[in-house]
């Protein structure tokens, strides 16, 4: 397969979104140590304390504080740390595999006009990955079915095809290509959609949505997750997809579609 790019560890820049004491942080940071492919690590917080400066001190990593906080605050000040050409927000619960950098650059560079990679994954609940994937990965990845051809994953046709039904994207896995991503990558005015509301953007520009089908991803569930406390107390979660939707699809569809979409609740119970 022709390879139209020559991306390599030195242009990756893996950004750990880490807030207050994370038990898992360590064992994140470890995953991240553990690439196959060394890549540029830091840490960014908007809640410094002496349990992630001791860690950092630990690993000989750079901390940069976010003096604003907030979650869409704190996801665009971490990615604005990142000087390399290729970013990764890591969150601090979750655990990259060994080859995660390495099948992430390889398909970057076999992409023609690459705007952001992202990869396959299992859930972790409790210590270890499950063995039995659950119905939301396993919808996520038929979702995902358009992008697995190599012309529909750059046309405009496959990006609306594989989200109009919902997001199946789990942020955490995915690698943006800095000079594609728009001046405001993450919106304030989306909270708990707002990668989402960035995906359906992107979508519109040229380029390819680059999906790594390697399981090399674990995604921890809990209850201190922000996902989960955004799904439980964000009271505009729903307005906020209901608008995404309403991109796709004539309201009166949107409204069918959300009674089974927000049916997705129940995984992050």
């Amino acid at each position: 397969m022709k390879q139209w790019h020559n991306y390599t560890g030195k242009d990756v820049t893996i950004v750990i979104c880490a807030y207050k004491e994370c038990q898992y942080l360590e064992s994140c940071i470890r995953s991240l140590k553990r690439q196959t492919i060394k890549t540029n690590i830091m840490i960014s917080t908007s809640t410094p304390n002496e349990f992630i400066s001791q860690l950092a001190k630990k690993y000989q990593l750079e901390v940069h504080i976010n003096p604003e906080g907030g979650h869409v605050n704190d996801y665009n000040f971490a990615l604005k740390q990142v000087k390399t050409k290729l970013g990764i927000m890591a969150h601090q619960d979750d655990l990259l595999q060994k080859q995660f950098v390495e099948k992430t650059l390889q398909a970057l560079n076999r992409a023609k006009r690459p705007i952001i990679a992202f990869t396959n994954y299992k859930e972790i609940h409790g210590q270890k990955p499950d063995k039995k994937d659950s119905a939301m990965v396993k919808i996520k990845r038929m979702m995902l079915l358009p992008l697995c051809n190599s012309y529909l994953r750059g046309s405009k046709l496959g990006k609306w095809l594989f989200q109009c039904l919902g997001n199946p994207i789990t942020h955490p896995t995915v690698t943006y290509v800095l000079k594609e991503m728009p001046k405001e990558c993450f919106r304030k005015g989306y909270q708990a959609a707002m990668d989402w509301d960035l995906w359906q953007r992107l979508s519109k520009q040229k380029g390819e949505f680059v999906y790594v089908k390697d399981i090399v991803f674990y995604h921890r569930i809990h209850k201190e997750q922000a996902t989960a406390i955004l799904v439980e107390e964000t009271s505009e979660r729903r307005k906020e997809e209901y608008e995404i939707f309403c991109r796709f699809w004539p309201s009166f569809l949107v409204k069918l579609i959300m009674k089974f979409y927000s049916r997705a609740e129940k995984f992050y119970e």
